[in-house]
């Protein structure tokens, strides 16, 4: 989620416009789980962006997430190597199992044994039409028995699809772009080097 990019900036001396806030971003995370009829949200690591130093400013926008998703779901988050120090009380699970999934921060290293859902990467994958016109897009990974996460901020950015599965597991790869909360298969598939 990466709550705080734009406050981390300015405390740095940097300006960026003011991102989407910790209330904004749990309203639009409960809107999803509406659609999907889910009533346990699960943040798989870097609920908030600055890895060092913290201020009320992101203190608050990490609290006003929190209610704004258990007022309608179960939150649990999963810690990241973005959400150190005290902003987020309580926390310390690096993997939450739910029913048969393992959700962690960190993509695992080797073919895991059950299916597991990370983030920590930030996939995106450039789409191109016919003219080599290309737009770029967060995109979710799925490999045999792994998906990997795209951020949920806008700011977050993300590390190209192509490169990034050549440091997971050796599997097919699907990149599935995201745009306003839905996600498309357009056939975009990684194979394993010499398949």
């Amino acid at each position: 989620v990466h709550l705080g990019y734009d406050l981390a900036a300015r405390r740095r001396g940097g300006y960026l416009p003011g991102t989407t806030s910790g209330e904004a971003a749990g309203t639009r995370i409960v809107a999803l789980a509406a659609d999907y009829e889910a009533d346990h949200v699960v943040v798989a690591g870097d609920l908030r962006h600055s890895t060092r130093d913290v201020d009320d400013a992101e203190r608050a926008e990490v609290s006003q997430f929190a209610r704004a998703i258990e007022r309608e779901c179960t939150l649990t988050i999963v810690r990241g190597n973005h959400d150190a120090g005290d902003a987020i009380a309580g926390l310390g699970e690096t993997t939450v199992r739910i029913g048969d999934v393992d959700i962690t921060h960190v993509p695992p290293a080797a073919l895991p044994e059950r299916p597991v859902i990370c983030g920590h990467l930030h996939p995106r994958i450039t789409v191109r039409d016919e003219t080599g016109t290309g737009v770029r897009y967060p995109c979710v990974l799925e490999g045999a028995r792994t998906v990997v996460l795209p951020a949920f901020s806008e700011w977050a950015g993300g590390v190209e699809a192509a490169r990034l599965v050549r440091t997971l597991p050796h599997a097919e790869w699907r990149a599935l772009p995201v745009h306003d909360g839905l996600i498309a298969d357009l056939g975009i598939v990684f194979l394993p080097a010499g398949a």
